[in-house]
């Protein structure tokens, strides 16, 4: 394989990590509403729908909230959840 062939590869690479990197450091988002609604797409992931905003979560935590709930979340700039809190109403 010539180095021509790793260049594009690479430099993808670093561009991915770099904005996974960005993404870890503030300023984050908060989002406070009711859950909606809460779906899964065909790549795995698991979504959930606060008032206007999809917000990114793991397996357990879409499975463990009901729609309907009060909800505070904090998020990053591609709103994957960071913490989720129960208001009560």
């Amino acid at each position: 394989m010539r180095i021509n062939d790793w260049i594009p590869k690479v430099l993808s690479a670093l561009r991915s990590g770099g904005a996974n990197l960005v993404d870890m450091f503030p300023p984050y988002k908060r989002v406070e509403g009711q859950l909606r609604d809460k779906g899964a797409d065909s790549h795995g992931e698991y979504n959930l729908l606060i008032e206007d905003q999809i917000v990114l979560v793991d397996w357990l935590t879409y499975e463990t909230l009901i729609v309907g709930e009060p909800l505070r979340i904090l998020m990053t700039r591609t709103n994957r959840a960071i913490s989720i809190d129960r208001v009560s109403p």
